[in-house]
């Protein structure tokens, strides 16, 4: 008995530890050896800050979380992949392990940075990448015009056009940027044939990681979301952000200064209008729209935020509020890699940012053409609709421009849209 006591009490101890240990997650965040306090980690669900030695501890309740990661904080990087930033970890719920995160400082000041948003690249064959080569040279050009500024890229969504097996291709064209790109599954990213929401973003997920995170770039917070909510049957889906969502955004949000500049990427639009527009209960109204965004626009009230999101393959500027903006990108293949422009006559391109602070200005940059094409005019007999008119497409455009016209460096007046 004296030597069964012993033994008992430590396998029971041993077996403690481990019940304890399963049900929390921690682990430290560091740079160049020493812990960072104040950085955001989340595990999806939870979001906690680290303590003056980079400590972080999670309460592990949540049955669906996938990984452990960061909100890289501002004036620091996260590790690469390919151009991939590597801010997470998958959980392993079979290991108890300390999950760390080594991050370095930004050698640049990320205070006055470049932002470059593609959206819908949408590859479906090996041949789509002979014209997205030449978008990735345009970029390359009008980065080299920035070379002392901090970059970063987004991308929203269709990455790919239903063809997983053309994400390595296209890491592989983009890396060629050297700059580090951000991204939101789309609706043409889900792996059809699951039978839950939850499950359909899983081949996504095992190569660019959560669907849900943010990080921080200079002043601005940067919120990447998933809205394209599957039904359940092959190409069936909405614009719709589920309860988890918003409980994790609540959370981060919370650790982000009121009056601060959030960037928000979405797939789907928000809204495509800037005042509510009827809801119809029909495959193209809840395809095109974020259904329940009012909720996300409550949440925002208190921040200047710039939504960016894609999917329609055309540029549209939405003034949803004096605080809120959306720019709803034109897509990288413009109609599905099948000429030059999107649907709207916009060229093929990127947007581009320009961010100093909390000031934000941008512009829509045409692959081929200097920054300074922004419009498209047309002569008087070319427009069938207006016969008799001079009319230009100007494909950046929002409600607060004003166009105005000269012949003959004569001042002519103000374009009706």
């Amino acid at each position: 008995m004296k030597r069964v006591i012993p033994l008992l009490i430590i396998q029971f101890f041993v077996l403690s530890i481990h019940a304890q240990s399963i049900h929390t997650i921690s682990g430290k965040v560091l740079c160049e050896g020493r812990g960072l306090e104040n950085v955001v980690v989340t595990d999806g669900e939870t979001c906690v800050i680290t303590d003056n030695e980079g400590v972080y501890s999670i309460p592990f309740t949540n049955s669906e979380a996938q990984f452990v990661y960061i909100s890289t904080p501002a004036g620091y990087l996260a590790n690469e992949s390919q151009g991939i930033p590597i801010f997470y970890e998958k959980i392993d719920r079979d290991v108890v392990k300390s999950y760390d995160f080594h991050i370095s400082k930004n050698t640049k000041d990320d205070n006055k940075h470049l932002l470059l948003v593609h959206s819908d690249p949408q590859f479906f064959k090996m041949e789509n990448f002979d014209m997205y080569s030449s978008v990735i040279d345009d970029c390359i050009e009008t980065i080299g015009n920035y070379c002392d500024n901090d970059i970063v890229g987004i991308d929203a969504g269709d990455l790919v056009g239903d063809k997983p097996e053309l994400y390595k291709t296209y890491i592989d064209y983009l890396s060629k940027t050297n700059v580090p790109f951000y991204r939101v599954p789309g609706n043409h990213d889900m792996n059809y044939g699951g039978r839950t929401h939850e499950s359909s973003k899983q081949r996504y997920s095992d190569i660019f990681g959560p669907t849900r995170y943010s990080f921080n770039r200079g002043s601005v917070h940067y919120i990447m979301l998933d809205n394209s909510f599957y039904f359940g049957r092959d190409y069936f889906y909405m614009g719709y952000l589920d309860e988890s969502t918003f409980k994790w955004l609540e959370q981060d949000l919370s650790y982000v200064p009121e009056g601060s500049t959030v960037f928000i990427t979405m797939h789907i639009p928000a809204r495509l209008t800037d005042t509510p527009a009827q809801f119809d209960y029909n495959s193209h109204s809840i395809g095109v729209q974020t259904v329940n965004v009012s909720s996300l626009f409550d949440m925002l009230k208190q921040y200047n935020v710039h939504i960016i999101t894609g999917h329609m393959h055309y540029n549209r500027n939405i003034i949803h509020s004096s605080s809120i903006y959306e720019h709803n990108t034109a897509a990288v293949c413009g109609s599905w890699w099948q000429g030059d422009y999107c649907l709207d006559g916009t060229p093929i391109g990127y947007g581009v940012y320009e961010i100093d602070g909390n000031n934000v200005s941008w512009y829509f940059k045409s692959s081929g053409y200097p920054s300074t094409y922004q419009f498209r005019g047309y002569p008087v007999g070319a427009n069938s609709d207006y016969p008799n008119d001079i009319t230009v497409n100007v494909w950046n455009w929002d409600k607060d421009w004003k166009v105005e016209w000269f012949e003959d460096d004569s001042y002519m007046g103000v374009m009706e849209q």
